[in-house]
């Protein structure tokens, strides 16, 4: 059994967010959870619910449904659906407040990847919204389709890369790595773990076995965010699965988190996990 069952997914209506609707849709599905997708507006706008993704066609699209279904087979799904539509100024701040009394097992968040002076001007939910909430997170980046297409909902998942160190302890990370790829049934799946410090320094840990699985371990030297954004490219992964800590030190607070800053330039969902 995957760790959630609660599946909180803030929603601007943008088409550019779609892969990540498509992706808290089917794990919400997966595990016949109860999906919550939150609008926040500045200003009071029209009530017109249909703004939000509709989920219906997109399940018939993925054959889950047939056309023209009603809202009663989506329940018969065993999945709970629950729109929710705020005025505020602050999306955060008001997203916050809704998880403080309705918390969630994980949030699937849809990432601008924003850096410089682009990163200033514009009002970053994403990563405030993780960090404070301290829920796993599934960050899925603007226009990559990740391990779930939108378009059939078949899954990809055949490379995962897990960065692990000493603290905190990557063990968590490696056993819901191992759960979600056996959840999605994916039967052969190379788990590519990147030890960042020196190889006598290596972490002791279990790998979950399963046929078709394999696994290699790397170790790597310098800069941490550079080496996991590297070693994603190179192996083409589907997925980066890594602990997260927040934020340590000043310097945290100016350029970001480990995590934050890998989010920041990857090409593939990241699953966070508050240590």
């Amino acid at each position: 059994m995957l760790p959630f069952r609660r599946i909180f997914h803030p929603t601007d209506f943008s088409a550019a967010e779609s892969s990540a609707f498509a992706h808290a849709l089917k794990l919400t599905c997966l595990v016949q959870g109860e999906l919550t997708m939150m609008h926040v507006d500045p200003t009071v706008g029209h009530k017109d619910f249909e703004d939000f993704p509709r989920i219906r066609p997109l399940l018939a699209r993925w054959g889950v449904l047939p056309e023209g279904s009603a809202k009663d087979d989506v329940a018969k799904l065993g999945v709970q659906i629950k729109r929710i539509r705020a005025v505020a100024d602050h999306p955060t701040d008001a997203m916050l407040e809704k998880l403080v009394t309705h918390p969630t097992d994980l949030l699937v968040l849809s990432t601008h990847q924003r850096e410089g002076l682009a990163r200033l001007t514009h009002q970053a939910v994403a990563e405030p919204l993780a960090r404070r909430t301290h829920a796993k997170t599934l960050f899925v980046p603007a226009g990559v389709e990740g391990f779930v297409s939108t378009e059939t909902g078949k899954i990809n998942l055949t490379r995962v890369l897990i960065p692990i160190v000493h603290t905190p302890h990557p063990q968590p990370a490696i056993d819901l790595a191992a759960e979600l790829a056996s959840a999605l049934g994916s039967e052969h799946v190379l788990f590519e773990l990147v030890h960042l410090g020196k190889e006598a320094d290596l972490p002791k840990f279990t790998k979950p076995e399963r046929p078709g699985w394999s696994w290699e371990t790397l170790t790597a030297k310098g800069d941490p965010v550079e080496w996991i954004l590297a070693a994603g490219a190179d192996f083409d992964v589907d997925l980066i699965v890594m602990m997260t800590e927040g934020h340590n030190s000043l310097f945290d607070l100016l350029r970001g988190s480990t995590t934050e800053r890998v989010v920041r330039g990857a090409r593939c969902p990241l699953l966070a996990i508050p240590a």
